[in-house]
């Protein structure tokens, strides 16, 4: 039973990210890159850089899909990337290497790859910005309460807290947190005690329930947009020693 529910949640998450994309758009630059970690295990990234926001290097943003975080998964958030990558951010898309999500042991790969394409010439160094959609948001949640002082910010539209997930100071992390308010799964529900939890351990949290849409929605890129502006994001890259 659980395992025709995975597939039914499945089916559905990657309907609604694809109805979502819609047209292709073709206003940032793509590469591929390869990250070999220190477990032997190697994570492919899909990099988007803008094309109107000068040579670089540009902050770089971590979109975590959502799903098992497969590559059909990943390419199906690109239109996310995108729009970001027009923010003037480098948007990296990492793909799970064993086919599941982003959280528990595997969460911690995400630090690592971070410092593999921060010794790109065209990624900034210093802190980055965690992106996630659905249980993608949810895992950029849970992936910034590991070590909140590395990340300039987490946007989960929507996503949860995992269940058991323990945390302590957040440090002032700002979090831009959306769920609809007639969520598929009910997650609207959670807003409050969420709210309560992050607050309490001093994130500093843009939370709202959006009046449209049922589990993935569209964003409002003007609120988005001053939401990003407030963010503490340096203008150029400081000269500093890679340290794996």
């Amino acid at each position: 039973m659980k395992a025709v529910l995975k597939h039914i949640l499945f089916a559905f998450f990657s309907a609604a990210l694809l109805t979502l994309a819609g047209a292709p758009d073709v206003s940032a630059n793509e590469r591929l890159i390869n990250v070999s970690l220190d477990d032997g295990s190697e994570v492919k990234v899909f990099l988007f850089e803008p094309d109107d926001h000068g040579d670089g290097p540009w902050p770089l943003t971590i979109l975590i899909s959502g799903g098992t975080g497969n590559e059909y998964i990943a390419r199906a958030q690109f239109w996310l990337g995108r729009k970001l990558a027009e923010q003037g951010w480098a948007i990296a898309v990492p793909v799970s290497p064993d086919s599941k999500p982003f959280t528990g042991e595997n969460a911690r790969r995400i630090p690592k790859v971070i410092a593999k394409l921060q010794k790109d010439e065209k990624v900034m160094y210093g802190k980055s910005l965690l992106v996630g959609v659905s249980s993608g948001g949810s895992s950029a949640l849970e992936i910034a309460t590991q070590d909140p002082t590395q990340y300039l910010g987490v946007i989960a539209a929507p996503g949860v807290l995992r269940p058991g997930l323990e945390f302590d100071n957040l440090h002032d992390l700002p979090i831009y947190l959306r769920i609809a308010e007639n969520d598929t799964f009910n997650w609207d529900e959670q807003l409050a005690n969420m709210l309560l939890r992050l607050t309490r351990a001093n994130a500093n949290v843009d939370a709202e329930l959006i009046n449209n849409g049922s589990h993935v929605f569209q964003l409002d890129w003007q609120d988005l947009g001053r939401w990003l502006d407030s963010l503490e994001v340096p203008q150029s890259a400081p000269t500093i020693e890679y340290i794996p």
